[in-house]
């Protein structure tokens, strides 16, 4: 309880405060590369505090230069920053709009065009995966949760369509990305975070310049099959 209530105060101090920072210099600059080097260091410090060991494979399958949308499995919350912190890249994100609807983190992340997605909305939802699919396209890589939304249970869920439409329009490569043991870290439902060793295990991206629209079922179902290979059979469920 002590060690997240310390991370949890770190992190929203941080962001009071490094957060106007990097909004006015990307204003200044027109880049958003100090943003994006505020928030490593803040994941480094609050990862070094959460207690969180990374162990991390594959990371010579990502060519440099090269536009990519990562998409992994979700167990925790750490999810999203672990990614952006073991790709090295400064990546956008499909997001929930309620992370939208957070004071200040709010304007950060539309600075960095996080695209935020209202999956209650059809018509909303399709416009923000059609941005996404362009800026996609304009060179800017992305990380999204096929599933969704977090795992409560461990066990790899169903996945969602539209992010394998996003890189079928976009003719963006696909990597899918396993994550291991991160719901130890902070299990659903619990406010205490601890310790663990996380793996990450990048795998071949997925080349979709010649798929159509037809192909998303086939390109979910690679995308699916290679997560599953990286993760525990216990985790996976054997699904």
């Amino acid at each position: 309880m002590l060690r997240a209530s310390f991370v949890y105060l770190f992190v929203a101090l941080y962001v009071l405060i490094a957060g106007p920072i990097g909004i006015i210099g990307s204003l200044l600059s027109g880049r958003t590369d100090l943003v994006y080097s505020l928030a490593r260091l803040c994941l480094r410090l609050a990862g070094w505090m959460s207690g969180i060991r990374l162990v991390i494979r594959g990371q010579e399958r990502i060519l440099p230069d090269h536009t990519y949308l990562f998409l992994s499995n979700h167990q925790s919350n750490f999810d999203g920053p672990i990614l952006l912190h073991t790709t090295g890249r400064n990546l956008r994100a499909i997001v929930k709009t309620e992370m939208m609807r957070i004071p200040l983190l709010s304007m950060v992340l539309r600075r960095v065009q996080f695209v935020p997605i209202d999956r209650k909305d059809p018509v909303q939802a399709r416009a923000g995966l059609d941005r996404a699919a362009q800026l996609l396209r304009n060179g800017f890589s992305f990380f999204a949760f096929p599933e969704g939304t977090r795992s409560r249970d461990g066990f790899l869920g169903q996945f969602k369509k539209g992010v394998f439409v996003m890189a079928i329009q976009a003719g963006m490569p696909v990597v899918p990305v396993s994550i291991r043991n991160s719901r130890a870290l902070q299990l659903p439902g619990r406010y205490g975070i601890r310790p663990a060793t996380v793996e990450v295990a990048f795998h071949d991206p997925i080349d979709t310049s010649i798929m159509k629209l037809e192909d998303r079922d086939y390109l979910l179902r690679l995308t699916r099959e290679a997560i599953l290979r990286g993760l525990d059979t216990a985790a996976a469920g054997g699904r």
